[in-house]
């Protein structure tokens, strides 16, 4: 059975992508990116890494502040290729801990979820004050789009920031993974990776409940 994993990238060459696309590559039968109209050399680096590059269809906006359109894409896109297997859909500054594969044994399920580790200033602490939840807080990260009602079709908010890398009605039986399974999220590690989040999510505030916008606010509190 195969597993498909797709990413939605934008300038991320001289970040962590060759770290995030060979841990990808270890466990997945293809690694799909959705190149958000890079300006640096990352298309380049994720084919020559063996990976599959497309553009978006929608090539003069950036998908930051209008996600949705580009999400649908991105999934879109991975449910064709993974046919009757399993998509996993993450960020371009994520590298998973574990091998998901075994987990694609179940026929209980078709979705599965695991907790995330905001790394902060090392990869060896993380951040855990306040709104940085996300490693008690399993979240669904695999899913088997043919594992559905045959009538269901993929409905995606309007909402420009965090819409979601699954569709919200997505009809999900979903398990929790073994405790071995997680991601460390390398994003929030660097301070200066830090300051330009920040700066980028203030320029949308107007998007934001007031939940996340506090969450913004606690960016510079760490």
């Amino acid at each position: 059975m195969r597993l498909v994993t797709a990413l939605l990238v934008k300038d991320e060459a001289d970040k962590y992508l060759r770290r995030v696309l060979d841990n990808a590559l270890s466990f997945s039968d293809r690694v799909l990116l959705l190149n958000d109209n890079s300006h640096d050399a990352t298309p380049k680096i994720a084919k020559e890494m063996g990976c599959q590059v497309r553009g978006r269809s929608v090539l003069k906006e950036s998908a930051w502040g209008k996600e949705a359109p580009a999400r649908a894409e991105l999934f879109q896109w991975a449910s064709h290729e993974a046919g009757d297997g399993w998509i996993l859909i993450q960020d371009a500054d994520q590298v998973l801990h574990g091998d998901p594969r075994p987990l694609m044994e179940t026929w209980e399920a078709n979705a599965w979820a695991w907790p995330l580790y905001d790394c902060w200033d090392s990869e060896t602490q993380y951040r855990a004050d306040g709104y940085w939840q996300g490693y008690k807080q399993a979240r669904v990260w695999m899913v088997r789009p043919s594992m559905v009602p045959p009538d269901w079709k993929p409905v995606w908010g309007d909402r420009g920031l965090h819409c979601g890398h699954i569709p919200p009605n997505f009809p999900m039986a979903a398990l929790i993974a073994p405790d071995s399974l997680y991601w460390l999220h390398l994003g929030w590690m660097r301070e200066d990776h830090r300051v330009a989040k920040y700066a980028r999510y203030k320029a949308e505030a107007s998007q934001l409940s007031p939940q996340e916008f506090a969450h913004v606010e606690s960016i510079m509190d760490g």
